[in-house]
């Protein structure tokens, strides 16, 4: 059985995990056709990878044929091996594909080590990255244009640090913006979503929230000076976009302060209970503190009936632009899925081989570590150790090899 090949790659950028090159890699393999294990390969897309390693062929130049073992004259001296080319290789090198043992993988004639590949016939796939909704719940009460140390004012470092989330995670996860209270009466009501979670919000939401540092712009936080947390949470709650079934959605919370001047919806106990709902729908909520006006405690028993709580406080703690930054950094890869799809079923879903930088990855039926892969939904998931390693970018090139349905 020979298999074919899908890769993607990723790139850091600015230095934070998975603010990763998010393109899906194509790879076009020919399948084997003759005695010598010769094979031809291209590769297609960005990140893209060869099934031979290098971009150009797969091929081996071996010559042993019907399966019989290769015989070196005089015999090989540990830690070397016999090649199927009959002469004495360093362990760890190949001159022919019957000298990779480990499955779905050849022998790269330009580096004359195993990689994964293979191929079959015309028969291109690709993984992709399936993008979180994160809905961001921001508070624009009049405290918010109180300072925020030498930086400037809470609302000047909350738009700054928005800005820098959704230029670095871009593509990478659909972002949605809520701002509470918002300019439509009554006060502790919300109307519309500013940006209900969808791709492509990245440049309205940085230019609605720029415009707002001016004072006479609508949103800039002068009024009405209320802190609806409830009716916030409330209004997330309702928005269509968070059910979504297909990807994992996220509320993030961000507020300077406490629940004042409203409780349309129950004050505290209401934000609890929603936000508590909330996660019982499969939708978590990150709660950040912003600022020294908040409930220590309060913003605790939010984190908490979130399901996505911060180590120490519960809830996330920021106190200018640099820890926001940080913190916002933090929770966008969290959000971050370490679930792909793959653009075609798998002739046969029981002959799939994932490797991370050409090592072999292996599944995982508990969920524990490794992956498993659904077939219902043509999807790879990935856990624990390798889940954190795709987050953190230490993985920096991931191949899934799909068996073929039989000899080409």
């Amino acid at each position: 059985m020979t298999p074919s090949s899908t890769s993607f790659s990723r790139r850091k950028a600015l230095g934070i995990f998975f603010a990763t090159s998010m393109l899906a890699g194509t790879l076009a393999v020919a399948c084997d056709d003759s005695t010598t294990g010769s094979s031809a390969s291209t590769g297609t897309g960005s990140g893209a990878s060869s099934a031979g390693g290098a971009g150009s062929g797969a091929g081996s130049s071996g010559t042993a044929t019907g399966g019989a073992a290769p015989s070196c004259d005089p015999a090989c001296e540990a830690p070397q091996f016999c090649s199927v080319s009959g002469s004495c290789i360093d362990a760890g090198t190949c001159n022919g594909n019957g000298d990779c043992k480990e499955a779905a993988t050849v022998c790269d004639p330009e580096t004359k080590t195993c990689v994964p590949g293979g191929g079959c016939v015309d028969l291109q796939a690709t993984i992709t990255p399936i993008a979180p909704n994160l809905l961001l719940a921001l508070d624009r009460s009049c405290s918010m244009t109180s300072s925020a140390g030498p930086g400037g004012t809470k609302w000047q470092a909350a738009v700054g640090a928005i800005n820098t989330l959704t230029t670095t995670y871009a593509t990478k996860i659909r972002f949605g913006l809520s701002m509470f209270p918002d300019t439509v009466t009554p006060n502790c009501a919300q109307d519309a979503l500013a940006f209900p979670p969808a791709p492509g919000n990245e440049a309205g939401i940085q230019m609605t929230l720029t415009n707002a540092l001016a004072a006479a712009d609508p949103n800039y936080p002068n009024g009405p000076c209320v802190t609806n947390i409830d009716t916030a949470m409330q209004q997330a709650a309702a928005a269509p976009e968070l059910a979504d079934p297909d990807r994992d959605s996220y509320v993030a919370l961000i507020t300077d302060g406490k629940q004042a001047g409203c409780n349309l919806a129950g004050g505290d106990n209401g934000t609890t209970t929603i936000i508590a709902n909330l996660l019982a729908a499969g939708v978590p909520t990150f709660v950040v503190g912003f600022g020294n006006g908040v409930d220590p405690t309060q913003m605790d028993i939010f984190a908490n009936a979130g399901g996505v709580p911060n180590t120490g406080p519960a809830y996330y703690d920021a106190g200018d632009q640099a820890s926001l930054e940080a913190v916002l950094d933090t929770i966008a890869t969290k959000a971050i899925s370490c679930t792909f799809t793959l653009d075609q079923a798998p002739p046969n879903p029981d002959d799939i081989h994932v490797f991370f930088d050409d090592v072999d990855v292996a599944p995982d039926p508990s969920m524990t570590n490794g992956w498993t892969y659904d077939e219902t939904t043509n999807e790879i998931n990935f856990y624990g150790t390798d889940c954190a390693a795709l987050k953190s970018g230490s993985v920096t090139d991931v191949k899934v090899i799909l068996g073929c349905a039989g000899p080409q």
